[in-house]
């Protein structure tokens, strides 16, 4: 059995080669951007979004119960009267499902 090799294909990278064969335009090569943080580029905001970072290890303890359980959360700090630790579990829950952090929002957070 043979193995044939070959490339992914891929518009991006190879954009305007139809008209860079007729001449009227240079090939244009898209290239993978560079997110290591290199000393010598400026960070990419929102590259590592804590909010993210939290929602995503959150979800990894609890698969999908995790919006629920991020809403029981920010209750339960409501209840402790701790502002900072509600916000940021409301963030949480925005995260997995919008509606239920509006919900959360409205009722627990005084306007």
């Amino acid at each position: 059995m043979s193995i044939r090799l070959a490339p992914a294909f891929d518009p991006a990278r190879t954009a305007g080669r139809h008209a860079a064969g007729r001449g009227l335009v240079t090939r244009v090569r898209v290239l993978a951007a560079n997110d290591d943080g290199a000393e010598d580029e400026a960070p990419v905001p929102g590259a590592f979004d804590p909010v993210l970072v939290e929602a995503l290890r959150h979800f990894a303890r609890h698969g999908l119960d995790a919006p629920r359980v991020a809403h029981a959360e920010a209750v339960h700090a409501a209840g402790e009267g701790n502002d900072p630790a509600t916000e940021r579990w409301i963030a949480i829950t925005g995260m997995f499902d919008r509606r239920l952090a509006a919900a959360a929002k409205r009722d627990l957070i005084p306007a």
